[in-house]
């Protein structure tokens, strides 16, 4: 089978500020080079800025219906919408992201399929993290578990985060173990000094400062981040303790509420949504990563490269991005209890915060196969272009 257009189309349901956007964005920028791209989204405020980094080859299409939440009419015309545009443009593949834009992209692609013949597109789906807990009630999550795994059946490929989010989706029943394969989201990290961090945030240089940078989401856990830093205070150690909070979202309000209520007023900092997070990690002496469900967490690994132990949750791919006892510490999902404990042992020890931000640092920049880092764009978008150019070789055979 040949295919003349050697087109890839993108799938993603928002480009919101965060992992699973930028992984899209930087593999379209980089398979521009040797491929058509076309990348297809729904409506969210911040995908201008976002999709300034497209070149030439590489084309944005706002699908205007396309959202996350679920809604049968939405859903529907998001659906015709998206299979006229694959029916049209006929592409080589077909690459998913997410959950909402996986399951209406690799239905509307696997009509396509059925209707074309032996034309037909290859479907490749990216969850960035699974949906199977931590996120919705017991009725929504039952719903998405079917239709990942009636959806399933008709995906040729899965791409993984990490082992921990494949294992646990192969657990679930989504296709074979043949079908997937593990790619690391590229993380960019910031070379730039940051001098006098803490002293740019009013932060005197003597406090610990321990730090979050989540959307403030049910899924992220920093409810638990607040009750632990709580516990914290009441055990009144002998160290200044300072608190950071980075990111928005829904939970907001209530977060900063919670925090007053339990007496961290003056010791927590919410800064809202920031672009630079390295400008926080640079004041910050531990990091914390508590959600509740997280198939990578690239903050984690950017604050590794800034040498930075880590206190994060036992969940889906974070063991695999801490190495416990080694760069970090893991501790149950939504146990401030637990959390936390293990935050007062780093406090107490200056000398393993300092042991396992360098062994952090190390393990980050660590080379792969391909060359680079093992967690740099530039290591991903050499794998998924290997694996394009792979399945597209086997499929035309």
């Amino acid at each position: 089978m040949n295919y003349p257009n050697n087109l890839i189309i993108h799938i993603i349901t928002r480009l919101e500020p965060g992992g699973s956007a930028r992984n899209v964005i930087d593999s379209a920028v980089y398979q521009a080079g040797a491929y058509k791209v076309v990348l297809l989204a729904g409506p969210h405020k911040g995908e201008e800025q976002l999709t300034l980094a497209l070149p030439g080859n590489a084309k944005y299409l706002e699908i205007k219906n396309l959202v996350r939440e679920i809604s049968p009419l939405k859903d529907l015309l998001s659906f015709l919408e998206l299979g006229k545009i694959i029916a049209t443009l006929k592409p080589a593949i077909v690459h998913t992201h997410t959950a909402k834009a996986g399951i209406l992209g690799r239905w509307a692609a696997w009509l396509y399929n059925f209707k074309s013949g032996p034309e037909r597109i290859i479907i490749v789906h990216t969850p960035h993290g699974h949906v199977f807990y931590g996120y919705f009630g017991p009725l929504k999550t039952f719903i998405f578990k079917l239709l990942e795994k009636f959806t399933a059946r008709v995906t040729d490929h899965f791409i993984a985060l990490t082992e921990g989010e494949r294992r646990e989706s192969l657990q679930q029943g989504l296709g074979t173990a043949a079908k997937w394969l593990v790619i690391h989201s590229g993380v960019r990290f910031s070379d730039r000094p940051y001098e006098h961090a803490k002293r740019g945030l009013d932060i005197p240089k003597d406090e610990i400062v321990i730090a979050v940078v989540a959307r403030l989401e049910p899924v992220k856990g920093v409810e638990y981040f607040i009750r632990a830093a709580a516990q914290l205070q009441a055990r009144n150690l002998d160290k200044k303790l300072r608190y950071l909070v980075v990111g928005d979202g829904s939970l907001g309000a209530k977060l900063i509420n919670l925090a007053a209520g339990l007496g961290l007023w003056g010791k927590i900092i919410f800064t809202g949504f920031q672009r630079d997070v390295f400008k926080y990690l640079a004041a910050t002496d531990i990091y914390v990563q508590p959600s509740l469900n997280e198939a990578m967490g690239r903050t984690v690994l950017e604050a590794q490269y800034m040498k930075l132990p880590v206190v994060a949750s036992k969940v889906c791919g974070l063991p695999d991005m801490v190495k416990e006892g080694v760069t970090g510490l893991l501790v149950p999902p939504g146990d401030p209890g637990a959390l936390a404990a293990a935050l007062e042992s780093m406090i107490r020890d200056a000398r393993l915060r300092e042991r396992m931000g360098e062994a952090a640092r190390l393990w980050v920049m660590e080379k792969d196969f391909t060359g680079h880092t093992r967690f740099s764009a530039e290591s991903m978008n050499i794998q998924l272009e290997k694996f394009y150019n792979r399945i597209l070789k086997v499929s035309s055979d």
